[in-house]
């Protein structure tokens, strides 16, 4: 019973509690990891198969370390392990074993980005839709939307109540259309689909609550409708579900997700049972007190006051900058006297700030200092082009009807298939109802000699990736097609700057060294299941695996789930947080009040600061500007009302006053002025 050992109350209630529905409100901080891989421990240790177990949560990099700690408490090897996973993991799994049921075969692929966003722009174009009105990226958040609701296209068009909601409903038909004809899925399907797999067919969801006894969600407060919908299916008549999360960490309201879900808990599930988790073992007392009293604000909301035995802590440092310019330099006046003064790794320290048009001006005053630093959340290493592109050739060579797939690599590297035979194959595969690769082979004889070698060399490349994946490996397949199809000549060719060159080049070998890690890790090393493990990668947000003596810089939606000794959030001014759209939401329906869409706006807005405010450890700092130029116009803003919610117990610097500075401050601006300008002096000696 070694893992019950170190467990207050109520986490030990929480994880002795296993039949019949529980909620497990857990604070932010307050180890609710532990308490669902203990769970996991009792359950097992009562004598149920781990197989009997599935978790869900929503991240593969919480999934990880779910199930290793599971498997280290169990001491059981991955061959006898509990089914812990994401939603779309755990989606896959279904649709794979059962998806023929449905109309899905087995050898589905899982579109991305640029697929959606290719399909939908064909699909508004056929039904008269122009940019002006709706460009593809907002149609796809249109669909994800729809389809995170649960609403097929004939519901979409059913509830259009204008010209242009009717032309992009039949728009969604036709990008659904396609997806079949691709023999592909959306990330949204797996979710939906296997939801409309366990509605049609009751066996299927009979075998599942056989299969599974015990069902745990962590994360619960951000559910949309589809996985609220599919965990209730999944439960069953036994309902021996235990739901984790915190509803004042509800974030992501434009993802569907709601804080009524927790609320809404013990109606769903009559009888259920709530533990409420609240000693908090990641921040000090300062910390939690103002968090406390922000999140206290809103309404909608389980009552729970956060407390730490870590003692109170530093006071939270609040600066008033004269303007933006000065904002910027005290954050590095704070982070180069953290790192440089007192010693602290720059590892240790974030800058959380609201929107990404912040992140500028905070990278530009790191680099003056020469401070170390990477931006959580920008573009991933998988949207580069050179990746994008090999990547094509694997997706086409595993599903010979991804169309998508087939333009992108047809003339890269250039192969003598020009844009007027693309477009003459487009047109003959439409009349003969067949997929691009297909048409390419099938129908080669009525083109130019010059296309028609670039099609059998095309089709040759596919045929020796899937031979030599078989033989050798996907590491060994994709390193042998770029030497087939002379890849890294191309990107000489199309490269002029040296240390981009360098930086594409290096690329391409990164993609080969991914795919060894894959095999060295994975049980299935195929090239259908490499593809499938990165189409279910999650947005690589924050790689705790690989620590690197950097300062982050990342929003406050992507600080979720992370925590930091040293974090300094900026613009604290209304207008920034809450962000001034906070009063609108998309999506809300015509007959609310505005005064309750604002308030849902507002509340989620508060919840987000306490996000903020909880991933500080040891030491919070807060900053607004009294003034602020932007677009060429100087504003005078408000600070935020979350600001004055606090109340007093601020380490005040004001540069707005003439009162005289503290002499803590005074030394900082002193050792920021050394660290910029006393190597160079140094040098001139």
């Amino acid at each position: 019973m070694h893992h019950l050992q170190g467990l207050n109350p109520p986490q030990a209630e929480a994880v002795r509690t296993l039949e019949g529905p529980l909620l497990v409100l857990a604070g932010a901080g307050t180890g609710k990891t532990r308490v669902v891989t203990c769970r996991i421990a009792e359950i097992v240790a009562r004598g149920t198969r781990p197989q009997a177990v599935c978790a869900v949560t929503f991240t593969n990099k919480a999934a990880k370390e779910m199930r290793e700690r599971a498997l280290k408490m169990l001491r059981r090897s991955e061959d006898d392990a509990p089914t812990v996973c994401t939603f779309h993991s755990l989606g896959v799994r279904l649709l794979r074993e059962f998806g023929p049921k449905i109309g899905v075969p087995r050898g589905f692929a899982i579109a991305d980005d640029a697929d959606q966003g290719e399909i939908l722009a064909d699909a508004l174009r056929d039904h008269g839709v122009g940019r002006d009105q709706c460009r593809p990226k907002d149609a796809r958040w249109k669909v994800s939307g729809w389809k995170n609701g649960g609403l097929s296209p004939d519901d979409v068009l059913e509830r259009a109540n204008d010209p242009l909601a009717e032309k992009l409903a039949w728009a969604y038909r036709r990008y659904e259309e396609e997806l079949e004809r691709r023999n592909l899925v959306d990330f949204d399907d797996l979710i939906l689909k296997p939801l409309r797999l366990l509605e049609a067919r009751p066996e299927v969801a009979e075998e599942l609550h056989g299969r599974f006894r015990y069902l745990l969600v962590d994360e619960y407060q951000d559910t949309n409708e589809v996985q609220y919908r599919l965990v209730r299916l999944i439960a069953g008549p036994r309902r021996n579900v235990c739901v984790v999360g915190d509803d004042d960490q509800s974030i992501y309201g434009w993802r569907g997700a709601e804080p009524d879900r927790i609320l809404a808990f013990a109606r769903d599930f009559p009888g259920a049972k709530t533990v409420v988790l609240d000693q908090n073992y990641r921040s000090t007392g300062a910390i939690l007190d103002a968090a406390n009293k922000v999140i206290g604000n809103n309404r909608a909301r389980k009552e729970k006051r956060l407390w730490s035995a870590l003692g109170a802590g530093d006071p939270i440092a609040l600066y008033v900058a004269a303007d933006d310019k000065d904002e910027m330099d005290e954050v590095g006046r704070v982070v180069n006297r953290l790192i440089r003064a007192t010693g602290v790794a720059p590892q240790d320290v974030a800058i959380l700030f609201r929107a990404n048009s912040q992140c500028r001006p905070l990278e530009q005053t790191l680099r003056a200092r020469q401070i170390p630093y990477r931006v959580v959340g920008t573009r991933s290493f998988f949207d580069r082009r050179e990746v994008r592109d090999l990547l094509a050739y694997a997706r086409l060579a595993a599903n010979p009807k991804d169309d998508g797939a087939w333009i992108r690599v047809a003339n890269t590297p250039a192969r003598g298939i020009g844009k007027s035979s693309v477009d003459k194959l487009k047109q003959r595969a439409g009349e003969t109802r067949r997929p691009l690769r297909t048409a390419a082979v099938e129908l080669r004889a009525e083109f130019a000699p010059k296309a028609q070698e670039g099609f059998a060399n095309l089709e040759s490349a596919l045929v020796a990736l899937v031979d030599d994946a078989a033989r050798g490996g996907v590491a060994a397949a994709l390193a042998a097609l770029v030497d087939r199809i002379q890849y890294r000549d191309h990107v000489r060719m199309d490269t002029t700057d040296a240390l981009e060159l360098t930086a594409r080049l290096g690329a391409v070998d990164d993609l080969v060294s991914v795919a060894r890690d894959f095999e060295a890790k994975a049980s299935d090393r195929g090239l259908d299941a490499f593809l499938e493990s990165l189409a279910l990668r999650e947005d690589d947000r924050y790689d705790s695996d690989r620590e690197r003596a950097e300062v982050s810089l990342l929003t406050m939606h992507a600080a979720k789930g992370l925590e930091f000794p040293h974090v300094y959030i900026v613009g604290c001014e209304e207008g920034i947080i809450p962000h001034k759209n906070s009063v609108a939401e998309p999506g809300d329906d015509e007959d609310d009040a505005p005064v309750d869409r604002a308030d849902r706006g507002l509340e989620e807005e508060r919840r987000l600061f306490y996000v903020a405010l909880t991933r500080a450890r040891k030491k919070l700092y807060l900053s607004y500007a009294a003034k602020r130029v932007k677009w060429g116009k100087e504003l005078t803003p408000t600070r935020s009302r979350f600001l004055d919610e606090i109340g007093d117990g601020f380490e005040i610097v004001d540069a707005t006053s003439d009162t005289p500075a503290s002499k803590e401050f005074g030394k900082g601006m002193f050792a920021d002025m050394m660290a910029r300008f006393g190597k160079k002096a140094e040098e001139g000696r």
